[in-house]
Order: C-alpha cells, then structure tokens, then sequence
C-alpha cells in the first residue's frame, strides 16, 4: 500500500464488503489511516494489537465542558384545557 503513516492494521469485529468484497469478522486487513478510523469509529473494526503505526494514541479529543450559562429551568405556567367542557 502506501507509506507506513498512512495505513493503519485493522481487525474486523464484523463482516463487511470491503475493497468490494466480502470481508469476514477477525480478518485483519491493511487500510488507508481514514477508513481505518471510519471503522474504527463506526464500531466495525479495532486496531491491530501489532499495529505500530498508532501504538494506542488517539488521534482526537473530544471533550465537553459545562456551560456557564444555560437556559432557564422550565415550570408549568398552566395546566392543560379540559377536553370535555363541564356545565
């Protein structure tokens, strides 16, 4: 394939069409770094444990932090209309 930096070891958790064919689950495949990570993400493959081009680093980070501000809490203002009007 192409230079080591831009292929990645990958090991199916599942059967897929892959390079337009069948794939079956525990292969282990040699992918360009994107879809390794498309796979990866999508939960269909996990790196290769001899894959030394990403010994376990992550390539991002996703992180959430806690609003500052946030919209006000909700209350009931009024309840509902009845459905059936009551002489």
């Amino acid at each position: 394939m192409a230079d080591e930096k831009s292929t990645r070891r990958i090991q199916l958790t599942r059967s897929i069409i892959l390079g337009g064919e069948h794939a079956e689950e525990g292969e282990v495949h040699e992918v360009h770094a994107s879809l390794a990570h498309h796979l990866i993400g999508e939960g269909s493959a996990v790196p290769e444990e001899d894959d030394e081009t990403d010994p376990g680093k992550a390539t991002a980070v996703n992180r959430m932090q806690q609003a500052s501000n946030s919209d006000p809490k909700t209350r009931r203002v009024a309840g509902a209309k009845p459905a059936v009007k009551q002489e």
